[in-house]
């Protein structure tokens, strides 16, 4: 390395304050980026010069709204599926290519490809799955629905390499009625906010309206239909290297207690219970991150002495075919959906 060339890992340490403020909340004010810096004892300038040199290093994913798609209408699962080994990447290319996909992974498992799909309630995932399925030359896909929730959130610590992320209690999400003015708000708020002195007045602006009446909408439904307005980063960047999906098996009256219990690990991000399917028999699934893999089957081994939960597996990505912010009323789904099925 040249002396003084600029590294992700010097950027990430120099605004270390910043990435942990980013990834708890952007406000929803005018100038959300002078509101952060006053929390953190920094100016506005000071603020948005550091997002742009994280933006820049790669670490920095975007800042967006996450949106909980069952108070949208949208029906959504975790999505398994046997493929030939030899045949993955032209599968994986044709199921990445569904505008709402938005992860999709090849994991050491039986089961080897994993993909995120959500879908208005009216396009049926099970028939939009049979499309996939068909499309691929596969028998079917498998869907994994939630039956819980018990932790959703990453919080990277750049100087650790952890996730150290709490527990934020589920609250039931009412329907939202969405029309089509609604949705022009809700499409403005998940795109990745600019990084200038008062982004929401653009994104008003892409939605048709004042920037007033986007800041009220956004904070009436935080918590709700927005689940979290956050900044996302490329975890690799920080060194955390290594994700992986332990599913455990779990007696079915000790699943919202033992789901709680791994969720509270603050190793874990991401914590549901889901339905079993054949010769897959786990329901409690959670996310653990680390440098490598051994320090995920240390961090899956403690919570397995933890939970006395002998039956588990720790499955790793080992190819990523495609890794994107869920969108919302999307026109081009519309038109996956019709050339499929008019």
């Amino acid at each position: 390395m040249s002396a003084g060339k600029t590294t992700a890992a010097t950027v990430a340490g120099e605004h270390s304050r910043l990435i942990r403020a980013i990834q708890a909340g952007v406000p929803f004010v005018e100038r959300p980026f002078e509101q952060l810096g006053a929390e953190l004892g920094l100016g506005e300038s000071e603020v948005l010069a550091g997002l742009h040199a994280l933006s820049e290093q790669k670490i920095l994913r975007e800042i967006s709204a996450v949106l909980e798609g069952t108070a949208l209408g949208y029906d959504s699962a975790l999505v398994a599926g046997v493929v030939p080994h030899d045949d993955v990447e032209r599968i994986a290319k044709i199921v990445s290519a569904h505008p709402t996909v938005t992860h999709n992974y090849l994991r050491n498992h039986h089961y080897n490809l994993w993909f995120t799909l959500a879908v208005p309630r009216e396009m049926s995932l099970e028939q939009t799955l049979d499309i996939l399925a068909r499309e691929s030359g596969v028998p079917g896909f498998h869907p994994l629905r939630r039956t819980h929730t018990f932790k959703i959130g990453v919080n990277f610590d750049p100087e650790t390499r952890k996730n150290a992320s709490t527990v934020v209690a589920a609250t039931a999400v009412q329907p939202v009625h969405v029309g089509e003015r609604e949705a022009r708000l809700f499409r403005a708020l998940q795109v990745p906010l600019p990084l200038t002195r008062r982004p929401f007045d653009e994104q008003a602006q892409r939605a048709g309206v004042e920037a007033d009446e986007l800041l009220r909408f956004a904070r009436r439904h935080l918590g709700g239909a927005i689940r979290r307005y956050v900044g996302t980063l490329r975890h690799r960047k920080l060194g955390v290297r290594a994700n992986g999906m332990v599913v455990w098996r779990a007696p079915e009256e000790q699943v919202e207690a033992l789901g709680q219990q791994l969720a509270n690990a603050p190793e874990v991000s991401h914590c549901y219970a889901r339905n079993a399917i054949e010769n897959f028999p786990y329901t409690l699934y959670s996310m653990v991150h680390g440098p490598d893999r051994e320090s995920c089957y240390e961090v899956a081994n403690r919570l397995a002495d933890a939970t006395g939960i002998d039956d588990f597996a720790v499955l790793f990505s080992e190819a990523e075919f495609k890794k994107v912010r869920l969108r919302y009323f999307l026109p081009e789904l519309d038109d996956w959906w019709h050339a499929r099925t008019a």
